[in-house]
């Protein structure tokens, strides 16, 4: 009898990266597979689902006007319960570090369900940054029975707090498996974000809740006083479209000429910018590791960072919120912006989904379908 595993998420994020996953799972015909969405960012969410030909079972749409991350959390723990209890699977997989991933595991744990967390084991040390995703890893850790760190400086952490799952096996990140599947075709790339690649650029991102408010506003108003027709180098902004960040983006950025906001993208055309971008500014985790794909550098506005690999590597530069901190790491990048073409990275090596599903093969008994050792 095949092994029923749900894949749950709520976020594009995690849609993509649970998509390798997902697909590698739907060719091993020991596993039935199921996906549960909660549809925490359901506007952004469905472009990922098509891109990579994923059809879920269940969405549970908890998204609400102005929603806390109390509501995210309850409404998610609530509707999963009725799911696993309704299909009673073999195991859940969460991914990541939102609150869908922690609500997720505590579901699972509530039904006796055993879970496993693809990207465990990632720490900055700090509870409240990012907030509120080192605490959901944390916990997410504690609850699963298999742990899928994509690093061994993930595994260390994990070793280091004392955890004892059924099961750890280190994959490498599926972000790397998911942005080499999307660039290699990029006959689908759109006109316009064609056209965005067609002059020097910096790829820009920033959303995170612990930079809303006036860490947010400095950065926007450095962006715009740097970057000046005379740089000649743009910034091309696809901005999150939590009214926290867009009202503000729009209010400072609204009218530079050199800076060009755009609506969100979907991943296909985020990967191509990436992929032809000088370097990165941003404070999103998984821009982090697409990057190294690619060989470029990233500008990191936070304090700290729970992927140090890239940073060791040379690739990340952490400039917080800092104008003249960021100031410095960009002035830099810019006189010497050229992608490194050979190079380990340090993420991942494209063969994370084959290591979990040879480990959910190990975890449930069944025969070895790969000799593929863990990521090194």
């Amino acid at each position: 009898m095949r092994k029923k595993i749900i894949l749950t998420f709520g976020t594009r994020p995690e849609a993509i990266k649970m998509a390798p996953v997902y697909l590698a799972l739907k060719k091993d015909s020991a596993f039935s597979v199921k996906l549960a969405l909660t549809g925490q960012h359901s506007d952004m969410l469905d472009e990922a689902l098509d891109i990579f030909g994923m059809k879920p079972e269940y969405n549970l749409n908890i998204m609400t006007a102005a929603q806390s991350l109390a509501d995210i959390t309850s409404s998610a723990v609530k509707r999963l319960d009725a799911v696993y209890q309704k299909e009673k699977p073999d195991m859940v997989l969460v991914h990541g570090d939102t609150s869908t991933t922690f609500a997720s595991a505590l579901a699972a744990f509530y039904n006796g369900i055993p879970s496993a967390h693809v990207e465990a084991g990632l720490r900055t040390g700090d509870k409240n940054e990012p907030f509120p995703e080192e605490l959901n890893r944390v916990l997410t850790d504690s609850i699963s029975d298999i742990l899928f760190p994509p690093t061994k400086g993930a595994l260390r952490n994990i070793k280091r707090e004392g955890l004892r799952p059924a099961l750890v096996s280190v994959t490498g990140n599926t972000i790397v498996d998911a942005a080499g599947m999307i660039s290699r075709d990029e006959s689908a790339v759109t006109d316009s974000v064609r056209r965005l690649a067609e002059k020097p650029f910096v790829l820009f991102t920033m959303h995170r809740r612990e930079s809303w408010g006036k860490p947010m506003e400095g950065v926007f108003d450095f962006l715009k006083k740097y970057f000046t027709s005379a740089r000649g180098v743009n910034v091309v902004y696809p901005v999150h479209p939590n009214p926290a960040v867009k009202n503000t983006a729009e209010k400072i950025l609204g009218l530079s000429d050199n800076i060009i906001l755009t609506a969100p993208l979907n991943y296909r055309d985020l990967i191509y910018l990436l992929k032809n971008c000088l370097f990165a500014v941003t404070d999103s985790g998984g821009i982090q590791e697409e990057a190294l794909v690619f060989g470029k550098k990233v500008v990191l506005l936070r304090e700290r960072t729970e992927r140090p690999e890239g940073v060791t590597a040379g690739f990340v530069k952490v400039a917080g919120t800092a104008p003249s901190k960021i100031r410095s790491c960009i002035s830099g990048l810019l006189k010497d912006s050229a992608a490194k073409k050979t190079f380990r990275n340090p993420y991942g090596d494209g063969r994370a989904s084959e290591r979990i599903v040879r480990a959910l093969r190990k975890y449930f008994e069944l025969p070895a379908t790969t000799r593929i050792r863990d990521f090194e």
